[in-house]
């Protein structure tokens, strides 16, 4: 677009300046604030160079400019700015999230997939917001539905167990899933599903930095880990990603679907992330 004196000498994405003016738009990097740029842009092009200019807010559906023309500019801005940054991914719009209450609260209303439409509610997790070792399992089952909470049901007395057994409290990990809500039967979580909801453990990761993270079971493992790990061959190994330490070992579902050959493997692997949590990080040692 060439210069034209008294008009327009830069492009309004995104809050640019008009001559003499200030910027229109607080945050260049908004989406909402993009698209509202353009719409004013193109607006102020076709007042002043007439209708060869393609006609305004053709990008906005039903004409929401025009529809708003007779309201200030930052008003037109609310009224789109939710319905553009619905269409935001999931990363960016849980990037600037520095807390778990705000994201206890986004995730709860999350629609992302759905699995949202067929549970009572997501389960976010629960445990120490700062804790050093996290445990991630594959999504809630119907007792987990119906309280609210990670591993409730048998699975989660036998996890209390593990931990107690080694001089850890459930009050002083954090325990979550890789998917917030219950699929339907308990089956596992589709892959669609999956990549759904997977922002939102990573943004508990991020919030939360533990130390060390125990994936429970076959899908947190390859989500979290690597796709080609599996649990009967591979569990009870260390693995460092990203600065994290990662354990794999059973879901306690399956333990307890397979005690002879599991319970005894399981209890080996409780003792492993009790000594690394002992060497590395000063814990206390239960033996």
């Amino acid at each position: 677009m060439k210069d034209k004196p008294g008009v327009i000498q830069r492009s309004l994405f995104g809050g640019e300046s008009l001559p003499g003016q200030g910027t229109l738009f607080g945050d260049p990097n908004s989406a909402a604030d993009q698209a509202v740029g353009r719409c004013v842009e193109q607006e102020m092009l076709l007042e002043h160079m007439g209708p060869t200019v393609e006609e305004p807010c053709r990008d906005l559906q039903e004409g929401l400019f025009h529809q708003g023309r007779e309201k200030p500019f930052h008003e037109v801005r609310e009224d789109i700015h939710h319905d553009v940054e619905s269409e935001l991914p999931a990363q960016d719009r849980l990037a600037e999230i520095d807390n778990l209450v705000v994201l206890r609260q986004t995730v709860l209303e999350c629609r992302r997939c759905g699995l949202r439409q067929g549970a009572r509610g997501a389960v976010f997790g629960e445990g120490n917001p700062a804790a050093d070792i996290m445990f991630v399992g594959e999504g809630p089952g119907q007792r987990e539905d119906e309280l609210g909470r990670p591993f409730v049901g048998r699975a989660g007395q036998l996890l209390d167990l593990m931990l107690r057994s080694h001089g850890f409290s459930r009050e002083e990990v954090f325990i979550a899933n890789i998917v917030k809500c219950r699929p339907p039967g308990n089956r596992l979580p589709a892959p669609q599903e999956v990549e759904a909801c997977l922002p939102n453990l990573e943004a508990q990761i991020r919030i939360i930095r533990p130390k060390i993270i125990v994936t429970l079971g076959a899908l947190a493992s390859q989500t979290l880990i690597d796709p080609g790990l599996r649990v009967t061959r591979d569990r009870g190994k260390w693995f460092q990603k990203d600065g994290v330490s990662y354990l794999t070992t059973f879901h306690p579902a399956a333990v307890l679907r397979d005690e002879r050959n599991k319970k005894r493997l399981i209890w080996e692997d409780f003792a492993s992330l009790r000594q690394k949590y002992t060497r590395l990080y000063g814990g206390k040692d239960t033996d």
